[in-house]
């Protein structure tokens, strides 16, 4: 046989080898069963050390209608008050007082008494400027049941 027919006929063996295995290889690939995903871990029934996520806080929400018409929301959870205005939200902490419940964030206090209101400048002798004055609770409070 020459060279040349000796190398077609690796060659042409060579491929026919290649090819068998190559289709052997898939064949074996087809028949093997495919491998599962892992299954999704569960969520355990009670919150545990790593379940972080705390309940909203509850406000109380207040609206009151003042002089000239102006529109004052009060949200009040514990010793905490959010006052907002047409145009800011102030964040206030209860202080002490005589008389009602006085909210400040040392620049200014929200001052509520029964049903009514008023926003001035905190100042220490309290004679600051009254920024917002005659608010008017718009849905009165229940009055206590006997």
């Amino acid at each position: 046989m020459s060279t040349i027919a000796m190398r077609r006929k690796g060659t042409t063996l060579g491929l026919l080898v290649w090819m068998g295995f190559n289709l052997f290889a898939a064949g074996e690939a087809r028949t093997q069963q495919p491998h599962s995903a892992p299954e999704p871990a569960k969520p355990s029934a009670t919150p545990g050390p790593t379940n972080n996520v705390r309940p909203a806080i509850k406000w109380r929400q207040f609206n009151y209608t003042c002089e000239g018409g102006a529109k004052i929301t009060v949200y009040l959870h514990n010793t905490t008050a959010k006052v907002r205005t047409h145009d800011h939200i102030y964040m206030m902490r209860q202080t002490s007082s005589a008389d009602g419940n006085r909210y400040s964030d040392g620049k200014l206090l929200w001052w509520g008494k029964g049903d009514t209101g008023f926003l001035q400048e905190d100042t220490p002798n309290g004679d600051g400027k009254m920024l917002v004055k005659g608010c008017a609770l718009d849905q009165p409070a229940e009055a206590a049941k006997p």
